[in-house]
């Protein structure tokens, strides 16, 4: 944390949030761990620098419950202890069930240890066998869009749709995201690929899980599964090869237990032990999965999310690293899963990889960030990439030589992944005296093509793919795909379990996810009730007589936009589920069609209670027609309306890539559908070209059927007023007719039926045909929406891809501007210390308690902690996942709005002022932007509120672009 400013002249205050982790444990020899690892397990921290720090922070709280994680770390031989006890467990219940040892029970196609790596309750049958299926990529090059592809939109942007030349998807300049990588990895055996951001090490992890290639241009080269190909591993199952992406996204409302659960009911297998029911079994995996991630204490904790108090990050991340295991996939992609996580929870994670690779032979391949020396330790190979192009594929034990050999020097005490990723960066290597290494990605490319360690990487890629051909792992995978399947599911289908389980699972969870929101739950109907109140007093009590007849069409249509916008809370949900079902359809958890059905299952009761609050207090307060009949068909109507306009704005956003163009395309749909709903204006006054949007408009049948259902054999009064002619000479009704449309001469009042028909051609006698239309209308739009999500996916595989301004993108992967950007990074490297000018002073702290309300009284979650910090120096705050350590930053930056805080906080020795929140710049765990924003727009923002006002607009200009490059993000 480095302070800038004393006293009254104090400018800013930087707050860092910085985490690591240090654990020791004691090594442990096992059996099924290769000898050539050399695993040890003295220290899981990571480099670190070898000056001290001067300054500290003291927490007396021993039994704080945020500290539960130091004993709750993953070790090798209690998951190994653990595997076994449940082996035992169910051994002895098979006894019970005419079994008779543990070995017979694993002879009959029980095997406990599958339940482990996968968090799935996977029982084989008799002649189980594990699905062996290495990898092996051979000239992969994978063609990506150009930066120029798409483009920030505008208001004017849907304007350039008009365009046929921007109808093509793959538009822009193409680029090598990977040019022709040859790598393999063995089943049982762990890759690690490294390599710096935009090196291309998702998209290869992407190529390894077999994901969809639809976001590429082109994707040449081959890569095989246990000899199958690509597309031919790909029709046995969605799941068995998994990509895990870094973010952690989940649905913040339901807690730890609800999201392992719903995982594990869609990737139960068909076969169990006999007479054992779904919950045991699943209850048994779910607590020993719980035990091993150090999660026991957080089994009904919300997960939370950046805007909701839930799981710390450390939580969190380990939470989804359980739901991925849950996928029994069978190639395994994590990519930088141990983002959020202390050094020792990353080593734990990585331990259980190691455990997972050797005990059921997947083949596992993953990246990280800042890895450590141990973590390295555990991987057999290693591939390191640099802009697309591989530098070094081979033994993990021999890549730090390698490029030793080159030129390069490692520093005292730098890790060798940090050393291995290092090398590509001009600002970090460092080469040793007389030798002139490679600098650039092409040059790194080259000289390992000519290398000895590429022909060595070479034959034995060769070995491997004739060992496949000879051993074909094929049968044993293909057999065990089909018994992994739940009872009833079909043999061709990509999923465990049938659809009906999927549907069940899915409409549970949504009702978790609807009702574990409180405060939105709350909210909800108490806007209900007061907007019903409102409409009601607008249009309280309407005479049955000319004027209450002419106010009743807009009572009925305001009542029904009411009911139709109440859906318009599942249009933005369209877009903010799409990564969480992505991920669930690549684990092969559900159809995504199933997904809707639920989705549409839970609409039912909850659209009906909104409905229904409405339509009660609404239909006394209009003062329509008492007649019972009425009232619920008023009610049913309404109830249907809002279901319709669900699937309306769901089907509207899954045909969108984006929310901006879908709310352009939903307000040009709304306008029109209003506007010819028949009210006004009415059927015969719309252009006859127009006319059929009246006839394909739910909205319309809807007002028919409203419309209609309240004017049905009613009679409204035109003694006393819309008569003509009028006046104290015309009492004779025989010498009066009524003004409204429908009414006969001689009548002191109008038929409503007659009104009607003569005014907006709707005919009463088919109200049951109007609702039955509507009915259509719903059903439609379920198949429609059902079908869209089943075969149209805007999300690929956590492919994400940088937008710029129009005329400002860069070139990707381009030698000279990789040249370019690389001198102006160092020269602004080499100019920090005037560009981030900084005033100093002194920031302590004292006893510092900070509580938060819990069901049943309050949860202390800092215990009198003190520290403090001085010019010139930096303050490591470290401990175990969930110890507290971003609730501490919370608190010291002033950033807390719930709770209670209590303790002294000084600056220069005087109190905290009110301007200290802007004065502070903390980096959050969390990266919250504004998403409509580029990035020098966002800093230019910050910098233009943030820094005094006295300080001239250029300046700050000025000083956000040299930020930009130092950040390397000029461009």
């Amino acid at each position: 944390m480095g302070v800038n400013g004393g006293g009254d002249d104090l400018h800013e205050v930087e707050l860092s949030n910085i985490h690591q982790g240090e654990t020791s444990s004691q090594g442990t020899d096992l059996p099924f761990l290769d000898t050539n690892n050399n695993i040890n397990n003295n220290n899981a921290s990571s480099s670190s620098s070898s000056q001290p720090f001067s300054s500290g922070i003291n927490n007396n709280n021993d039994n704080n419950e945020r500290d539960r994680d130091n004993k709750e770390h993953v070790d090798v031989a209690e998951g190994v202890s653990a595997f076994q006890k449940l082996d035992a467990d169910i051994a002895s219940e098979a006894r019970g069930a005419g079994g008779t040892t543990t070995e017979e029970a694993q002879q009959g196609g029980f095997n406990i240890r599958e339940y482990f790596e996968d968090s799935v309750r996977e029982h084989g049958a008799i002649g189980h066998k594990l699905k062996k299926m290495g990898l092996s990529v051979h000239d992969l090059t994978v063609v990506g869009q150009g930066a120029d592809a798409t483009t920030i939109d505008t208001n004017l942007s849907i304007f350039r749709w008009l365009w046929p030349g921007n109808w093509n998807p793959k538009r822009g300049t193409p680029f090598n995201i990977l040019h022709n990588i040859n790598a393999f990895c063995k089943d049982g055996e762990m890759l690690l690929v490294l390599g710096r951001p935009g090196a291309g090490c998702s998209t290869f992890l992407r190529m390894a899980a077999n994901t969809s290639r639809r976001p590429y241009v082109e994707v040449r080269g081959q890569v095989t599964y246990g000899g199958l190909d690509a597309s031919e591993f790909a029709k046995y199952g969605r799941g068995e090869g998994i990509y895990v992406p870094e973010e952690d996204v989940h649905y913040p409302t339901l807690t730890v237990e609800e999201t392992m659960m719903f995982a594990l009911k869609n990737k139960t297998p068909g076969s169990r032990l006999p007479e054992e029911r779904h919950r045991d079994f699943r209850n048994k995996v779910f607590n020993t999965i719980m035990s091993m991630f150090g999660l026991t204490k957080q089994t009904q904790t919300m997960v939370g999310n950046e805007y909701m108090r839930g799981l710390s990050g450390g939580e969190r991340k380990r939470m989804t690293i359980a739901e991925a295991m849950v996928a029994r996939g069978t190639v395994e992609c994590w990519d930088c899963s141990t983002r959020g996580l202390d050094a020792a929870s990353a080593y734990d994670y990585a331990k259980s990889l190691r455990i997972m690779t050797d005990t059921l032979r997947k083949t596992t391949i993953a990246s990280f960030y800042q890895a450590s020396d141990n973590i390295y330790d555990l991987f057999d190979r290693v591939l390191i990439l640099e802009k697309g192009r591989c530098i070094y594929f081979g033994p993990a034990k021999e890549a730090k030589q390698y490029f030793v050999d080159l030129g390069f020097d490692c520093e005292p005490r730098k890790s060798t992944p940090d050393f291995l990723t290092g090398v590509t960066n001009p600002q970090e290597r460092i080469v040793r005296p007389g030798y002139n290494p490679p600098s650039n990605s092409a040059e790194f490319e080259e000289v390992w093509q000519r290398s000895e360690h590429k022909a060595r990487a070479e034959q034995e890629q060769r070995q491997y793919d004739e060992e496949i051909r000879a051993n074909d792992p094929v049968g044993d995978f293909r057999e065990q795909v089909l018994l992994d399947k739940s009872k009833g599911t079909r043999s061709g289908s990509k999923y465990s379990a049938t659809i009906r389980e999927q549907v069940s699972a899915l409409a549970l969870r949504q009702w978790q996810v609807w009702f574990g929101d409180k405060f939105g739950l709350v909210t909800s109907y108490i806007s209900i009730i007061v907007q019903a109140l409102i409409y009601g007093s607008v249009f309280y009590q309407m005479t049955p007589d000319a004027i209450g007849l002419l106010t009743r069409g807009g009572a009925l249509f305001a009542a029904l936009l009411f009911n139709a916008f109440l859906a318009i809370g599942a249009f933005a949900g369209t877009f903010m589920g799409r990564s969480i079902l992505q991920r669930h359809r690549a684990y092969g958890l559900y159809h995504p069609a199933a997904y809707h059905i639920a989705q549409v299952l839970l609409d039912i009761p909850i659209m009906g209670m909104q409905s229904l609050v409405f339509a009660i207090i609404t239909y006394f307060m209009y003062g329509l027609h008492l007649q019972a009949d009425k009232f619920f068909i008023f009610f049913f109507v309404l109830w249907l309306m809002a279901l319709c306009s669900a699937e309306l704005f769901r089907l509207i956003g899954n045909l969108s890539p984006s929310l901006y163009l879908s709310q352009q395309v939903l307000s040009l749909v709304l306008i029109m559908m209003l506007t010819y709903v028949g009210f006004a204006p009415t059927y015969q006054s719309m252009k006859p070209w127009f006319q059929w949007i009246h006839w394909a408009n739910p909205f319309g049948y809807a007002f028919r059927a409203l419309f209609t259902n309240e004017m049905k054999g009613q009679t409204f009064d035109c003694s006393t007023s819309s008569h003509i002619p009028a006046g104290p000479a015309y009492l004779d009704p025989a010498f009066r007719v009524c003004s409204l449309p429908g009414a006969t001469p001689g009548a002191t009042f109008v038929d409503g039926d007659a009104y009607l028909l003569a005014t907006y051609q709707f005919d009463t006698n088919q109200r049951g045909l109007y609702v039955m239309a509507l009915l259509l209308f719903w059903i439609l739009y379920i198949f429609l929406n059902a079908l869209t999500m089943e075969y149209l996916s805007w999300v690929s595989s956590g492919h994400t891809q940088h937008i710029y301004k129009r005329g400002k993108a860069p070139k990707q992967n381009d030698a000279a501007e990789e040249a370019r950007n690389a001198e102006i990074v160092a020269k602004a490297s080499e100019n920090i210390n005037t560009t981030l000018e900084m005033r100093a002073g002194v920031f302590m702290w004292n006893n510092i308690n900070y509580t938060v309300p819990v069901p049943g009284g309050e949860l202390q979650l800092l215990d009198n902690i003190g520290g403090w910090i001085k010019p010139g120096q930096m303050t490591a705050l470290m401990g175990s996942s969930g110890a507290g350590k971003t609730t501490l930053l919370d608190v010291l930056a002033q950033r807390k709005t719930q709770g209670k805080v209590e303790g002294t906080m000084l600056l220069n020795g005087m109190p905290l002022r009110v301007d200290f929140e802007r004065i502070t710049g903390y980096v959050e765990q969390m990266d919250v932007h504004d998403p409509h924003l580029t990035v020098r727009e966002a800093l230019l923002f910050s910098a233009k509120l943030r820094q005094e006002a006295h300080v001239p607009l250029q300046e700050k200009e000025d000083y956000v672009e040299r930020v930009l490059e130092m950040m390397d993000m000029a461009s």
